[in-house]
C-alpha cells in the first residue's frame, strides 16, 4: 500500500478547505550499540513513523489519508527491508546507511459516514490484525501476531457499536497480497463484564481470503482473545490470553498466548508465555506468525517514581522445538521513563548467553509517541 506521497500533498491542500482538520500519529525509534567478544560496537539506529491527516468534512462525514516511513537495511539476499525498533543487530540500519533516510509514502486512504454515533461505513483502504503479543521483542503486528499479522484491502467496512455493548469490524475487498485475491475480516469485542473495576472482554475474529493466488500459505485465519482486568485499591492484576488457528498444508496450526500482569503498590510483574502447535513433519517457521515456535518472558519491575520505573527482565525463545540448540536466553535491566502521557522512554542493556545471536552485549534507548 506503500506508494508515493504525491497523492496525500495534493489531497492535503483540498483539505485546506475543509470544516476541521486533525493529524494524528505514532513515533517509535532507537538506537543501540552491539557489542561483539571483543568488545566492538555496531551502531544502529531505527524508526517507524505513521502520520495520519483527518478532515472532517461535516459532523458526519470525514476524509482520513495516511503516510508511512521506516528505516531499512539490505538482506542476506540483497533485498531491502523494514528495519525493527530494537529486535538485534540482524535486522537493524547501521548508522550511516542510507536505509535511515527514507521518504514518506502514501499509506492509505478512506472515506467515512458515520451514519450514527454507533454504525459507521468506510470506503477505501483498511488494514486489520488480531491477537496482537504486547511483549516488546514482538509489538509490531505487521510482523508478528497469535491470530493474523496486518493485512490491507481497498474495499468497503462497517464498524458497529459501543463500549458499553461492544465494537465490531466487518471489512471487504481487494486484497494487497495480489491483484486476484479478495480478503474478509470480521471481529466483534463483546464485554460480558464492564464495571469501573473490573473489565472482561472475548473477541473472536475471522478473516478469509480467496482467489488464485493469495499471496500466503493459509487461506483462512480464526481465532478469540479473552482480556480480563481487576483493581482492588493498590492491587491490580489482569491475563490477556489468545488461541489461533489457521491451516498449513491440510493440517491445522494452533498458536496459543497468555500474558499475566499484576502490580501492587510500587510493585509490577509482567509474563508473556507464546506456544504454537505445528505439523512435525514441516519446519515450523514457514507456519507460523512469530520469529519462534516458543517463547517466554517476564520482567518484575519497581516504580521508583510515577514517572520512572526499573524493570529486570528474562528472555527465552526456541525457534523450533524439534531441532536442539536453536534456543535463545537474554537477561537485561531497563529503566522505563514516562515523560508525559502516551510517551515511554526506555534505556536497556542486556546479554545473550548463547551461541545464537550476533552480539554478547547490547545497549540503548528507544522511544514512542502517540498523538
Amino acid at each position: 500500500m506503500r506508494k508515493l506521497l504525491l497523492p496525500t500533498l495534493l489531497t492535503a491542500a483540498a483539505f485546506a478547505t475543509a470544516a476541521e482538520i486533525e493529524v494524528h500519529g505514532n513515533v517509535n525509534l532507537d538506537y543501540a550499540s552491539y557489542f561483539n567478544e571483543d568488545f566492538d560496537p555496531t551502531n544502529a539506529a531505527n524508526q517507524d513513523i505513521d502520520l495520519s491527516l483527518k478532515a472532517q468534512l461535516d459532523e458526519n462525514v470525514s476524509v482520513i489519508v495516511n503516510g508511512t516511513t521506516k528505516s531499512t537495511y539490505v538482506g542476506a539476499d540483497s533485498s531491502v527491508q523494514a528495519s525493527e525498533i530494537r529486535h538485534g543487530l540482524a535486522r537493524s540500519t547501521a548508522m550511516g546507511s542510507n536505509g535511515r533516510f527514507n521518504s514518506f509514502d502514501f499509506d492509505g486512504a478512506q472515506l467515512r459516514w458515520d451514519v450514527t454515533p454507533d454504525v459507521g461505513i468506510i470506503f477505501g483502504d483498511m488494514t486489520y490484525s488480531a491477537g496482537q503479543i504486547n511483549y516488546y521483542f514482538w509489538r509490531d503486528p505487521s510482523r508478528y501476531a497469535v491470530i493474523v499479522r496486518e493485512e490491507s484491502l481497498r474495499g468497503i467496512g462497517v464498524e458497529v457499536g459501543n463500549e458499553k455493548y461492544g465494537q465490531g469490524k466487518l471489512y471487504f475487498g481487494a486484497s494487497e497480497d495480489s491483484e486476484s485475491s479478495m480478503a474478509l475480516f470480521a471481529t466483534y469485542g463483546l464485554p460480558l463484564i464492564n464495571r469501573t473495576n473490573e473489565h472482561f472482554v472475548i473477541t473472536p475474529s475471522l478473516d478469509w481470503m480467496f482467489g488464485d493466488h493469495i499471496g500466503r500459505s493459509h487461506t483462512y485465519v480464526l481465532g478469540t482473545e479473552i482480556d480480563y482486568t481487576k483493581s482492588l485499591e493498590k492491587f491490580n492484576y489482569g491475563v490477556y490470553a489468545v488461541w489461533g488457528l489457521h491451516p498449513y498444508k491440510g493440517n491445522g496450526v494452533h498458536s496459543f498466548l497468555l500474558e499475566p500482569s499484576m502490580n501492587y503498590a510500587v510493585f509490577n510483574l509482567s509474563a508473556t508465555f507464546f506456544h504454537a502447535i505445528v505439523d512435525e513433519d514441516y519446519e515450523a517457521a514457514p507456519q507460523i506468525m512469530t520469529d519462534a515456535q516458543q517463547f517466554f518472558a517476564i520482567e518484575p519491575s519497581f516504580n521508583l517514581h510515577k514517572k520512572l520505573t526499573l524493570g529486570l527482565n528474562y528472555e527465552y525463545r526456541d525457534v523450533d522445538v524439534n531441532i536442539e540448540k536453536d534456543e535463545t536466553h537474554y537477561g537485561g535491566l531497563s529503566f522505563y521513563v514516562y515523560p508525559t502521557l502516551n510517551t515511554e522512554v526506555v534505556i536497556w542493556m542486556g546479554y545473550n548467553f548463547d551461541d545464537n545471536n550476533d552480539t554478547d552485549f547490547a545497549m540503548g534507548i528507544s522511544g514512542k509517541a502517540e498523538f
